[in-house]
């Protein structure tokens, strides 16, 4: 094709190739569970949630103004992965580059994991656009300092924060790998301004009490294990698949006296190390460190391209990586081409299946908010997910989604062996029973006024603490179960007891727990003779319709 003798008309036509892929990808493949429980978000757009901030449901939002279903979800996501594309072609610097335009391509689909977010929308796909961008205005910004470029520096900063925190990381290793950006005025413009944008997420957070900080600084926090750290550096290669040998060894060959090429080294280094040391309190996840597919692209392309050896071996493993990568998007669409099944296999008829053998009635999934949301995206039947201790809080704990299936008749779920089998998933089985107006008081408040709880094992402990209604109705005491729950410091679950002589000062004789009113309650519980070594505080929990305690008190210190 003659048009596709000049190089700019052929970098137009990979463009377009893999956007088509990536739309055509989108419609046949189901979502995967984090992207349903992003929909889910999308419903309700706000300048925050649970978990990350809002950017990932604002790109949901826009896609789904243009289409239904999968594509309503990830359209935007392709869409601006274009745009991704092209600015990390503007940073490469070396003139050559025109003569390898097949090679760049082959390089963008060796990076497996970069490919995902051409169409996948989660929020790493607004990351990566807006740290290209942030890493293009940085690079613009060295050269020439002005209001406009410090602004659009601003803009990608915000960006980034408000698609994931990650964000501030990029702009961290950054800044340390040329300290002289704290001298310029432009640069605090552009931080000023980066400030003003993200002001309202702050806002909403503390309006919601610093819900994700507290997430993300608790998150996840297990016994350290060798393993952790071994995972976390063999994901380093796994995100470049078979090419990782060259593609590291370019990179490192690269020349980082340039300003712009050593804040590359230093984001890669800092990703890597900053969530190396994270393994020492938890496992990580490849998603992470995801970001260092830019530095690696950036830096490894012209080292390739200027030395044939470097060259030969990555179109052996780049093409070896490509039709891996051919087989792995086929099979994530079509269960029937894979050896393995994904979460996006089987979605449709597993929601299928439990819609009609629930009758289409409101489901209250256990420990699952992924499972509610992605069974409410294929169906559109009303969903919540009951947190419990033993699991971890998510945006169904925020106000308002409780009272959407509160007194309703709804069917209980979830992968624990109990009532009848409704639906099968995979290797997962889903069980439930129906429940007659459930009804549940998750935001009830249970605070203990101390710092350290004295206790003496095998003995009756006295305790008094502070019950608080903060809903705008009475809640009946029957409808409640007391409970006292020891932890270790991760959060593990060594005992639970029963609270004994309940008395709450106050409460009339209706017994029920007024409105926005707090109450006294004197209590007492057995500490249990044996408790794990590793137990180091005490909570308060409550439990509703016999479900596991749930995330109602605040943690103290104990000591024996």
């Amino acid at each position: 094709m003659k048009i596709l003798k000049s190089s700019k008309s052929l970098f137009v036509f990979y463009l377009l190739l893999f956007f088509v892929v990536n739309i055509l990808q989108s419609i046949y493949t189901e979502l995967i569970d984090d992207e349903a429980y992003y929909w889910l978000w999308s419903k309700d757009l706000s300048w925050g949630y649970f978990d990350h901030p809002p950017m990932v449901a604002l790109w949901i939002k826009i896609s789904g103004f243009f289409f239904n279903g999968e594509l309503g979800v990830r359209f935007f996501s392709a869409f601006m992965f274009s745009f991704t594309l092209i600015l990390i072609w503007k940073l490469i610097d070396i003139k050559t580059k025109w003569n390898n335009i097949h090679l760049f391509f082959l390089l963008i689909t060796a990076v497996i994991l970069f490919n995902f977010y051409g169409f996948i929308t989660v929020p790493d796909t607004p990351l990566f656009f807006f740290a290209v961008l942030f890493l293009y205005a940085y690079k613009l910004f060295l050269h020439n300092q002005n209001l406009k470029i410090a602004l659009l520096m601003g803009f990608a900063m915000a960006g980034m924060l408000y698609s994931k925190y990650h964000g501030v990381l990029v702009i961290g290793f950054v800044v340390v790998s040329n300290l002289s950006l704290l001298k310029k005025r432009y640069f605090w413009t552009a931080c000023l301004f980066a400030l003003v944008l993200f002001t309202p997420h702050i806002l909403w957070q503390y309006d919601n009490g610093f819900p994700s900080v507290l997430y993300h600084l608790n998150r996840s926090k297990k016994l350290y294990q060798w393993v952790f750290s071994v995972n976390h550096l063999l994901n380093q290669l796994l995100i470049v698949g078979l090419t990782f040998p060259v593609i590291y060894y370019a990179f490192f060959k690269a020349d980082f006296k340039d300003r712009f090429n050593k804040a590359l080294l230093f984001i890669l280094v800092g990703f890597i190390g900053f969530f190396f040391m994270s393994t020492f309190k938890t496992s990580t996840q490849l998603q992470w460190t995801g970001i260092i597919v830019i530095p690696l692209i950036i830096m490894s392309f012209p080292y390739i391209i200027t030395h044939q050896k470097s060259k030969k071996w990555f179109l052996i493993l780049g093409s070896l990586n490509l039709i891996a990568l051919l087989y792995i998007r086929l099979a994530s669409a079509d269960d029937n081409l894979s050896f393995f099944k994904w979460e996006t296999h089987q979605n449709k008829t597993w929601a299928q299946t439990l819609k009609e053998n629930t009758g289409g009635l409101p489901i209250v999934f256990h420990n699952s908010f992924q499972s509610a949301s992605k069974y409410r995206f294929y169906t559109g039947i009303e969903t919540y997910s009951y947190n419990a201790l033993n699991y971890r809080q998510n945006q169904f704990d925020l106000p308002g989604y409780e009272k959407l299936v509160q007194g309703k008749t709804v069917y209980e779920v979830s992968n624990l062996e109990h009532g009848n089998v409704l639906s099968k998933k995979r290797n997962k089985i889903y069980y439930g029973s129906k429940i007659e107006n459930y009804t549940t008081f998750q935001h009830l408040k249970c605070t203990i006024n101390k710092d350290v709880l004295d206790l003496k094992l095998d003995e009756v402990y006295n305790l008094t603490f502070d019950l608080t209604n903060p809903y705008n109705k009475d809640i009946p005491i029957s409808k409640l179960q007391f409970y006292g729950v020891f932890q270790t410091k991760k959060h593990q679950i060594t005992a639970q007891v029963k609270l004994k002589n309940l008395t709450i000062v106050g409460l009339d004789s209706t017994n029920m727990l007024r409105p926005f009113k707090n109450y006294k309650v004197r209590c007492s519980f057995d500490v249990p003779a044996h408790l794990d070594r590793s137990t180091t505080t005490f909570r308060m929990a409550l439990s509703f319709n016999n479900f596991k305690a749930g995330f109602e008190g605040n943690i103290v210190k104990i000591a024996f």
